[in-house]
């Protein structure tokens, strides 16, 4: 399943990507993106963000796996129709597991960028799946 459309920006750290909530979205209920859609847009962008970083080294890319989403804040929700940035910021690693702080926008021409949700990950990247 991939939710996200564009990986706009990647480093070893950080991360953006856009995503189009076009109709029938997988992540949209009556219309509106679920709660849950906000962290699996994160979780992927991470995903992306790692695999992007791995395969800028050389390494096989590796599967990970959403551990945990923690402090999570809904401020807006996000609709049919509007793009939105992800964008993820690596602020530690311990022995596979990496934490992540995420923060989704909804993107409109001419103006600033709304803040939708903030939130906290932990991905697991085992060393062989």
């Amino acid at each position: 399943m991939l939710c996200i459309d564009t990986l706009q920006y990647a480093a070893t750290h950080e991360a953006t990507a856009l995503a189009q909530l076009r109709h029938g979205h997988i992540l949209l209920h009556a219309g509106v993106l679920t709660r849950a859609g906000h962290i699996e847009l994160a979780a992927q962008t991470a995903g992306t963000m790692k695999g992007f970083a791995e395969a800028q080294l050389g390494s096989p890319v590796r599967e990970g796996f959403l551990a945990a989403a923690q402090d999570f804040s809904f401020l807006s929700d996000a609709k049919e129709g509007d793009t939105l940035r992800i964008e993820v910021v690596l602020t530690a690693e311990v022995a596979g597991v990496s934490l992540l702080e995420a923060a989704i926008y909804r993107e409109k021409d001419g103006e600033e960028p709304e803040l939708l949700s903030t939130g906290k990950l932990k991905v697991f990247m085992p060393e062989s799946c």
